[in-house]
């Protein structure tokens, strides 16, 4: 999440299985032996041609995304302040800056107008999100304390 001013910057996906059409921040999985914070700079550059320092970004959430009660995938959050470049529209995103108290979350995963904001406001947690099916049919989240250290 790149946030600037009480804003965040959010694409609207053009590509992929989960989530076309819908509103995000950049993000995806990563490569063979790429940790997750590489992996953040790396798709903020595919998704948005913005240029992150891995030095300035914190990662404020872990997520477990849950399909039928099952662990589906996991995803770290990362926010930052600091972004160098001009968002872009891309092959996979179109870039929009958002208010962060106001959320267009109607356009966004059904989990996200519960969490998002939290993320993008800087406050950190770990969460369990439970979908009936891959990203659709949202039952519950479940928050729990960030792992300190």
């Amino acid at each position: 999440m790149v946030v600037r001013g009480g804003r965040v910057l959010l694409g609207r996906k053009k590509t992929g299985a989960i989530g076309r059409g819908l509103l995000n921040a950049p993000g995806g999985k990563c490569n063979p032996g790429e940790s997750p914070l590489t992996c953040a700079v790396r798709e903020t550059k595919e998704e948005l041609g913005l240029v992150l320092d891995p030095r300035h970004l914190e990662c404020v959430a872990q997520i477990t995304f849950y399909t039928g009660g099952v662990p589906d995938f996991f995803v770290h959050v990362f926010r930052t302040i600091q972004a160098n470049g001009t968002p872009q529209d891309t092959a996979d995103m179109e870039p929009v800056w958002y208010a962060i108290d106001t959320l267009p979350t109607g356009q966004m995963h059904e989990s996200d107008c519960l969490w998002f904001a939290r993320a993008a406001n800087g406050e950190r947690f770990c969460a369990g999100v439970h979908y009936r099916e891959r990203a659709k049919g949202f039952e519950r989240i479940e928050f729990a304390p960030y792992p300190s250290g």
